[in-house]
């Protein structure tokens, strides 16, 4: 017979229902307490866990192989002996315990690892922030990076009908009446981009590394990692160097299934077509 370990009352990536939780040595699963789609991952695709305290008790967060990382809150600290061997035995991996950074400085060091961008306050997470959260980024000023939050068009949008998020490609399920949705950097100075990649700044000197804004470097970086742009899906028309009153300036629109962007040479803008309350054509006098 196959053991099992099993945990109620768990939260898959902030659903609005707790569900059960069993683990097995081809993996886990989670189903809603009240009934729906289960979610699943095979034990060859978790790569690393990490325990730590959260909003409803303790977290598991899993780190994916090949798509990011799933959250599971609500755990007892009693529960990470037993967790800890369902990871090493099942799973050979450690279940990594780390502390949140609890000062409240709002000055540290961001990090961008393979899912989600880390920001460090005396070599502790503050807060993370996985990639599939972000759906579009700005250069406000010269020093100034904007982050947008991506937001749900509807229920199916954030997984199984709102109960979780890891079906929704890895965005979560947005459960409370408010949400955040941008957030915003202040980074001065310069760097180089093995800087930005983790390297010191002596061996990144001796590297070459070419020295160049630090927000510019932290914005293009961002891009990359979150791939804003091929998020919004394919593109169905493009209209080139449009005059626009307000915003001013001109800016390619890019109209995709759900949404549109504006792409100015400066700033960037995605507006849902469910957030616009009234369109009008305005028609030039004769």
């Amino acid at each position: 017979m196959t053991a099992i370990e099993s945990f109620d009352s768990i939260y898959l990536d902030l659903s609005k229902e707790s569900g059960k939780c069993r683990f097995a040595e081809t993996g886990f699963g989670w189903k809603p307490a009240g009934g729906g789609d289960t979610f699943t991952l095979d034990h060859s695709n978790i790569g690393g866990a990490q325990w730590s305290r959260a909003s409803k008790g303790y977290e598991v967060r899993i780190l994916q192989r090949n798509s990011g990382i799933i959250q599971l809150d609500g755990f007892h600290q009693e529960d990470y002996e037993r967790l800890s061997k369902v990871f090493k035995n099942w799973y050979s991996t450690a279940l990594e315990s780390k502390e949140h950074a609890l000062r409240g400085w709002n000055w540290g060091k961001a990090e961008f690892s393979k899912a989600e961008l880390t920001f460090n306050v005396q070599n502790k997470p503050a807060f993370e922030l996985p990639y599939s959260e972000i759906g579009n980024t700005n250069l406000a000023g010269r020093n100034e990076v904007a982050v947008e939050m991506s937001l749900p068009q509807d229920a199916n949008d954030t997984g199984t009908a709102g109960q979780g998020g890891a079906r929704g490609k890895g965005k979560k399920a947005g459960a409370g009446r408010d949400q955040l949705v941008e957030m915003r950097f202040y980074i001065p100075g310069t760097t180089t981009k093995k800087e930005a990649e983790g390297e010191d700044a002596a061996a990144a000197s001796e590297n070459g590394g070419e020295e160049q804004n630090a927000a510019t470097l932290f914005y293009e970086t961002l891009i990359d990692k979150a791939e804003i742009g091929e998020m919004a899906g394919d593109t169905i028309a493009t209209f080139l160097d449009v005059l626009h009153l307000t915003p001013r300036g001109r800016f390619d629109i890019d109209m995709y299934e759900a949404s549109f962007r504006l792409r100015g040479k400066t700033y960037d803008y995605k507006i849902q077509y469910d957030a616009i309350k009234k369109a009008r054509r305005a028609i030039p006098s004769s």
